[in-house]
C-alpha cells in the first residue's frame, strides 16, 4: 500500500477533537459559516436530520404539485442535491482497506477528480482514519420493519467519529470500535447483501466521513439514485447520487445455473432475467459485487470498466 502511505508530516502537532462545535469551526470557520451550522445540526442529531429530510424530500419529489408540474423545478432539485451529498460505491476489498488505515491520507486532487466526478469534489482526505465509530443506520431505524442487521453505519476519521459518539451514543447507539470490530461489522453487512458506500458531504468539508452499508428498500442514497434514473429515463447519466465503484458485473452464461439469486441480490436493479438467464445492464450496474458474491456457480465476476470513474483504491492512488 505504498502509494497511500503518507500520513501527518513529522513534527506536526496532533489535533485534539472534543466532540464540540469547535471541531467543525476549525474546519469551516468564517469561510463557510453555513457549512459549519449544517455540520453541527447533522452530526449533532443525525437520526432526526435524516428522518425530517427523508419525509420532506419524499413529499417534494413524489407528491408536491409544484415539482411534479414543473419539470424545471424538479430538475433543479435533482441537480442541487447530489452536489451537497453523494457517495462512492466500494467493493468489499476497498471498504476494508479504508477501515485498516493507520495514517492520514490526502489523495492528489487530479486523482481525486478521476475517482469522484462531482464538480464540488477536489480532495479525498482522511484524518485519524483509525478512529472509527459504528452506530444504528439512521435510514433503517425510522422504518417500521427495517432490514437487519441495522447496526452497520460507520463514521470514519476525525472530527466525525468523536462528534458522532458524543452526540449519538443514546440516539443511534454510536460507539467507538477497533479496526477488527469494524471489519467484522463490514463482513456482516456484506453477507447480508448490503452495498458499501463511502459518503462525502459539504458539511464534512467535502471529505469522506462515513462508510454506510445500504439496501434499496431502506436507504435514502440508493433510493435517490433510483429516482434520478427513473425521472430522466437514463437521458442524463451525469446526474447521480452514487458514483460507480469503477467495476461492472460480467456474466458467463456457460457457468450459469439460472437460479436468479443475482437478480434478487442487486440493489441497483441492474440484473434481469431473460429467457431463464440473467442479463446485466452495464449502465445501471455500479459495481458493488454483491451479485458476484451471491452467485453459487461463479458465473458473475467484477471487471474493471474503464468508461467509469476510477476505483477508490488507496493502494493505487497517489497522495500528497
Amino acid at each position: 500500500m505504498e502509494a497511500a502511505k503518507l500520513g501527518a508530516k513529522a513534527g506536526k502537532a496532533k489535533e485534539e477533537y472534543t466532540g464540540r462545535p469547535g471541531d467543525f469551526w476549525r474546519m469551516h470557520g468564517w469561510r463557510r459559516p453555513l457549512h459549519f451550522l449544517h455540520a453541527v445540526i447533522y452530526y449533532g442529531n443525525t437520526r432526526r436530520y435524516v428522518h425530517v429530510l427523508t419525509v420532506v424530500l419524499t413529499y417534494v419529489m413524489k407528491r408536491s404539485p409544484i415539482f411534479l408540474n414543473n419539470s424545471a423545478a424538479y430538475k433543479w432539485l435533482l441537480n442541487w442535491l447530489p452536489r451537497r451529498y453523494h457517495g462512492k460505491v466500494l467493493t468489499h476489498e476497498h471498504a476494508a482497506q479504508i477501515l485498516t488505515l493507520n495514517q492520514d491520507v490526502h489523495v492528489q486532487p487530479d486523482q481525486a477528480k478521476r475517482v469522484l466526478t462531482y464538480d464540488m469534489v477536489n480532495q479525498i482526505v482522511l484524518k485519524n482514519p483509525n478512529s472509527v465509530a459504528v452506530g444504528d443506520c439512521a435510514c433503517r431505524v425510522r422504518r417500521e420493519n427495517p432490514c437487519t442487521p441495522y447496526h452497520v453505519c460507520m463514521f470514519v476519521g476525525e472530527p466525525f467519529a468523536t462528534y458522532a459518539v458524543q452526540h449519538g451514543r443514546e440516539k443511534l447507539n454510536i460507539h467507538y470500535v477497533t479496526q477488527e470490530e469494524a471489519l467484522a461489522v463490514l463482513q456482516q453487512a456484506h453477507e447480508a447483501g448490503y452495498v458499501h458506500n463511502a459518503f462525502f458531504k459539504d458539511a464534512a468539508g467535502d471529505r469522506l466521513f462515513a462508510i454506510c452499508n445500504c439496501c434499496l428498500c431502506c436507504c435514502g442514497g440508493m433510493q435517490a439514485q433510483s429516482w434520478f434514473r427513473d425521472f430522466f429515463q437514463g437521458d442524463n447519466p451525469e446526474l447521480k447520487m452514487l458514483e460507480s465503484s469503477g467495476y461492472v458485473a460480467v456474466h458467463d452464461p456457460d457457468k450459469c445455473q439460472g437460479c436468479g439469486q443475482c437478480v434478487e441480490a442487486c440493489g441497483f436493479l441492474a440484473v434481469k432475467m431473460e429467457d431463464g438467464r440473467p442479463v446485466v445492464e452495464p449502465d445501471r450496474c455500479l459495481g458493488c459485487g454483491i451479485c458476484a458474491d451471491k452467485c453459487p456457480s461463479g458465473a458473475i465476476v467484477l471487471n474493471r470498466d474503464y468508461s467509469k470513474p476510477e476505483p477508490l483504491d488507496l493502494s493505487a492512488l497517489e497522495t500528497i
